[in-house]
C-alpha cells in the first residue's frame, strides 16, 4: 500500500511539474548558450508569434504549423479631380472623392494549399460592393482552381491592381474595353520558375455581382512569357538590379442574347459599348470576341510598356461592330524608388456599326509620382489631355491628384 502511495504521489508530482513548466524552444536553448546575441533571438521569435503588423499587408493572425492564416488589410485612395470642360454651355467640374476604400482578408484554412480571399470597397460613389470572394486549392505550381468572384484573365493593366499603376488610374483603352470582375471558375499555374504563367476560365459573362439569366458563358484566357524572370503586376520599376520582361496575351469569346440586355456589367459592354443598342430579338445572338495583347519592360527605375486591345461583337442578321485601342506608356524614377516621371499616350477607335457607339478618342497624359514606401504610401498626379475627333467641344483638359495608403 505505502509503495502504491508513494507510486502516485510521484506520478502526481511529475504530472504537475509537466503541466506548469513549458520545453524550451530551440531559439530559448540557443539564446541560453551563447549562441544567439539577444537582437538575434529577438528577431527569430518574430517568426512564432500568432499575430503581428506587417506594413501594407496588414494584421497577420496565423497557426504555428501555417495551416490557417488571415491576412486582414486594406487600401485607400483619396483623389481630387479638376475638369477644364471644353464645351462652354457646360461648368467645369472640381471635385473629391474616395475613389477606392478596400478592406481585403485572405489567407488558408485546414493546410497551407486551399486558399481564400474577400475584398469589399466602401468608396466611389456606387455605396459598398463586393470585389472579390475567392476560394481555391493550389495543388502545385503548375495548377490552381478557383472560383468565386474575381477578374477575368484578359488585360494585363487591368490585372494589375489599381494600387500598383504608374498613373493615378488605368489608360482610356483600358477603361474602355476591360471585362473585369465576373464570377466563375479558373485554372492558373505557372512553369519553369514563372517563365510561363497562365489563367483559363469560364464566366458568366454578367460582370461584376451579377448572376446568369441564360445559358451562354463568357470563355477566356491568357499567357505570359517572362524570358528574364519572375514579372509582377507591378507597372513601375523600383530600381530592379537586372532587366525584367513580359510577353502576354489574352483572347475572350462569348455569346449575347436578349435576356444579357440589363444584365451586363462589364466596361466594354456598358461604356464601350451599349449592349441594349443591339436590340436583339427573342432567339436572336451577338457573338463577342476580345483579345489583347502586351510588352512591359523594367530596369534599373526604368518602366516601359504598350498593350493593345480588339473587340468584335457580330449579332445575327446586322453588320458586326469592330473597335480597337492601345497605350504606350513610359516612366523613369529620377530620384530610385521615391521620385517618379511619366508619360502616356492612349487611343481608342471603332468602325461605324449601325446603332452601335461610335467613337475616336485619344489622350495625352503626364504624371509625376512621390513613393513614401513605394505602393504602400504615395502620392501621385496627372495631367490629361483629353480629345474626342467626333465631337465639337470635347477636348477636355483634366488634372488628379491622388493619396493613397495600403495598410
Amino acid at each position: 500500500m505505502k509503495k502504491m502511495f508513494a507510486a502516485v504521489l510521484i506520478a502526481a508530482t511529475t504530472l504537475g511539474f509537466g503541466l506548469t513548466a513549458e520545453a524550451k524552444t530551440l531559439e530559448e536553448i540557443l539564446k541560453d548558450k551563447g549562441i544567439l546575441t539577444e537582437e538575434d533571438y529577438k528577431e527569430a521569435v518574430k517568426k512564432n508569434d500568432l499575430a503581428y503588423y506587417r506594413p501594407g499587408r496588414g494584421i497577420t493572425v496565423e497557426s504555428r504549423d501555417g495551416n490557417y492564416t488571415a491576412h486582414i488589410g486594406g487600401r485607400l485612395q483619396a483623389r481630387y479631380t479638376f475638369t477644364d470642360v471644353d464645351d462652354p454651355a457646360k461648368e467645369n467640374d472640381s471635385d473629391f472623392n474616395i475613389q477606392r476604400l478596400r478592406i481585403d482578408m485572405r489567407g488558408n484554412v485546414y493546410n497551407k494549399n486551399l486558399y481564400y480571399q474577400w475584398q469589399h470597397d466602401f468608396g466611389g460613389s456606387g455605396g459598398a460592393t463586393l470585389k472579390d470572394a475567392v476560394l481555391g486549392y493550389k495543388f502545385m505550381n503548375e495548377l490552381s482552381l478557383q472560383a468565386g468572384q474575381f477578374k477575368a484573365p484578359t488585360s494585363r493593366q487591368q490585372l494589375t491592381s489599381s494600387g500598383s499603376q504608374m498613373f493615378v488610374d488605368r489608360s482610356l483603352a483600358d477603361e474602355t474595353f476591360n471585362l473585369g470582375r465576373d464570377r466563375g471558375l479558373m485554372a492558373k499555374g505557372a512553369f519553369a520558375d514563372n517563365l510561363v504563367e497562365y489563367m483559363a476560365g469560364v464566366f458568366n459573362g454578367n460582370g461584376e455581382n451579377r448572376s446568369n439569366r441564360e445559358d451562354k458563358h463568357l470563355w477566356a484566357a491568357r499567357v505570359d512569357i517572362n524570358p528574364l524572370g519572375k514579372f509582377d503586376m507591378d507597372e513601375p520599376s523600383f530600381n530592379e538590379p537586372k532587366p525584367l520582361l513580359n510577353i502576354g496575351a489574352s483572347y475572350a469569346v462569348q455569346t449575347l442574347v436578349r435576356a444579357d440586355t440589363g444584365n451586363v456589367n462589364s466596361r466594354l459592354l456598358t461604356n464601350g459599348v451599349r449592349l441594349g443598342d443591339l436590340n436583339l430579338a427573342n432567339g436572336e445572338e451577338a457573338d463577342l470576341r476580345t483579345a489583347t495583347a502586351n510588352i512591359h519592360f523594367k530596369w534599373l527605375g526604368l518602366s516601359a510598356a504598350a498593350e493593345y486591345y480588339w473587340a468584335n461583337i457580330d449579332p445575327d442578321g446586322k453588320s458586326d461592330w469592330d473597335a480597337d485601342g492601345y497605350y504606350l506608356q513610359a516612366g523613369y524614377q529620377i530620384i530610385p524608388e521615391t521620385v517618379e516621371l511619366a508619360l502616356r499616350y492612349s487611343a481608342i477607335d471603332s468602325t461605324d456599326a449601325a446603332a452601335l457607339t461610335k467613337y475616336d478618342q485619344n489622350q495625352f497624359q503626364i504624371a509625376a509620382g512621390y513613393y513614401y514606401k513605394k505602393h504602400r504610401a504615395k502620392i501621385q498626379a496627372d495631367y490629361t489631355l483629353h480629345k474626342d475627333d467626333l465631337a465639337q467641344n470635347k477636348d477636355d483638359n483634366i488634372f488628379r491628384l491622388q493619396a493613397q495608403v495600403i495598410f
